[in-house]
């Protein structure tokens, strides 16, 4: 155990924490700022995802999987800005949805690297573990249980939202993971130290704003 917290305050660490305080207000503020600015962003973020994957070495065969998904994220970035000038959630409802995904990816990472344990998708993704999913969904809950409590919006319905919110975090980041090993490789990029690219920081969120999207469309 104490080798595993050792290795967990490493520089790698350091790295993610630097990119997160730098990342944060680029997702939050343009949500509760201006449309205009929510625009410019999503539409830089989406532009760098879609250069990632580009540049992603895959035989003929798989090129066809890059742009489906190519044009699922791009429908998804455009999802997620239409959701927010309509109206159709609040801002507050928004940056709900991004922090419950940031706590889930957190605790599901912090997790597994102090407990380790069995693989969960050693084929797909060697770094995710059972015992780091276990941690990441019920603390992410438990946070949220808290949270509803103070803010006197407790209810099972609510938390019923947020663990379908969590669901789809973990399947894009799966179907994230499967894409990056077609290609051979880890990490999407190198534009966010500790991450890798933004595919890698994102891919959690892109799940949840496809089933959101969907959602929308049908209701």
């Amino acid at each position: 155990m104490e080798n595993k917290l050792k290795n967990l305050f490493n520089k790698n660490l350091l790295l993610r924490l630097f990119s997160l305080i730098i990342f944060i207000p680029l997702m939050l503020l343009p949500i509760v700022v201006s449309n205009y600015l929510l625009f410019m962003i999503y539409i830089f973020f989406n532009a760098v995802i879609l250069n990632e994957i580009q540049l992603m070495k895959v035989d003929h065969e798989k090129k066809k999987l890059l742009f489906i998904y190519k044009a699922l994220i791009t429908f998804i970035f455009f999802i997620f800005i239409l959701i927010k000038i309509t109206a159709v959630m609040t801002a507050i409802d928004l940056i709900e949805i991004i922090i419950a995904i940031w706590l889930f990816d957190t605790f599901s990472f912090l997790g597994g690297k102090i407990i380790g344990g069995k693989k969960l998708m050693p084929s797909i993704s060697s770094g995710k573990t059972q015992s780091g999913l276990l941690v990441g969904i019920t603390a992410t809950l438990f946070s949220f249980y808290i949270y509803s409590i103070i803010v006197s919006n407790y209810s099972l319905k609510y938390l019923l939202f947020i663990s379908i919110i969590i669901l789809f975090a973990f399947l894009g980041d799966v179907i994230a993971s499967i894409i990056k090993r077609t290609s051979s490789i880890k990490d999407s990029g190198s534009i966010m130290p500790g991450h890798g690219g933004l595919l890698d920081r994102l891919d959690s969120f892109i799940g949840v704003f496809f089933f959101i999207g969907i959602y929308q469309l049908l209701s």
